[in-house]
């Protein structure tokens, strides 16, 4: 089940450091300050929101199932993911080319009356948009299309690129659902979803930084949107404070919110931003000595290292200095 070898992949480099509901949250891209933390921590942004309809009922199921067979889902490898580069972005770019291979489908047999494959109104307003304008090239469309999908197919095992083209809907054709595609091909619903939404960040990958070679597909992204750092909502505020040059505490009286929590925003955007934010609050010095003492004792327990530095570290600066790894990991 590739859902259990996903829950093995990330739970190896977090080992005991964190819950099992650290990792569910990941899965489900919980946009709060530790789970992106936790993401950029132990190198698992590309598992960052890759499931956000996981129910917490089957993951704990399939959790449960993996500590017990443990062996036999540690070595397995995972599609490609890119889950918090292309989180925003995945839906949308789906249906979108969801819906115009419907239409250039039923366009080439005069087809004007069919049932869109989505409801969603934004999908359905950028196709419209998008009609307008290229109405006049849909012979084009429907060639280049067509050949940007195979060539990137391709590249993909053989399960993955059929799941993918089994969805498609086209004339008088309707793609199979994913409790349709996971009987025909026995595998757990599940796991449809996630090949699905590893065959979308193939394709994005490719039409964003090759957009030459599939100028078609990168027409469907939509730069620069997803481009945006993630960041919480609440983080982004006191990011704006403190670029006005407001203090720690100022900002929290203004938000009415504890200084931690200040804290917490600027860890979380140390993550992101790297060493010009962290050397406001931690010198390259004391980062290095907590970096060194955090790699030679192979964790990243913020309790040991702070114990081990007999306490001459706070607990924000700890983070601070983890987050200049910027999640490469300490390595043990």
């Amino acid at each position: 089940m590739l859902l259990a070898s996903i829950i093995m992949h990330a739970a190896q480099p977090i080992r005991k450091e964190r819950s099992a509901a650290s990792i569910y949250h990941l899965l489900q891209g919980k946009r709060s300050a530790q789970t992106l933390q936790d993401a950029h921590m132990y190198g698992l942004t590309h598992l960052f929101g890759i499931y956000p309809k996981l129910s917490r009922q089957l993951f704990d199921q399939v959790a449960a199932s993996v500590m017990n067979e443990a062996e036999r889902y540690e070595n397995q490898d995972i599609p490609y993911f890119e889950g918090m580069t292309y989180q925003t972005q995945t839906e949308s770019f789906l249906y979108r080319l969801l819906l115009l291979i419907q239409l250039l489908s039923n366009h080439v047999r005069e087809e004007k009356r069919y049932i869109p494959v989505t409801d969603n109104p934004a999908v359905k307003h950028w196709i419209k948009q998008w009609y307008r304008q290229e109405q006049h090239r849909l012979d084009d469309w429907r060639n280049a299309i067509y050949k940007e999908l195979y060539d990137l197919l391709g590249k993909l095992p053989p399960l993955q690129a059929a799941l993918f083209v089994d969805r498609l809907t086209g004339y008088q054709h309707i793609g199979l659902t994913p409790g349709q595609l996971a009987g025909k091909y026995n595998i757990h619903e599940t796991d449809v979803l996630l090949y699905q939404t590893s065959t979308v960040h193939h394709l994005l990958h490719h039409a964003e930084n090759k957009a030459a070679i599939f100028p078609y597909l990168a027409a469907l992204t939509n730069q620069p949107v997803h481009k945006t750092r993630t960041i919480t909502s609440t983080a982004q505020k006191t990011r704006t404070m403190l670029e006005r040059g407001l203090t720690l505490d100022q900002i929290a009286a203004v938000r009415g919110l504890t200084e931690n929590t200040i804290k917490d925003h600027i860890v979380e955007m140390a993550w992101l931003d790297g060493e010009e934010l962290s050397r406001r609050f931690l010198s390259d010095t004391d980062a290095s000595i907590i970096l060194e003492c955090a790699a030679g004792a192979g964790t990243k327990k913020l309790k040991q290292i702070h114990a081990l530095l007999d306490g001459k570290y706070n607990y924000f600066q700890i983070r601070l200095a983890l987050a200049l790894r910027r999640g490469h990991g300490v390595e043990a």
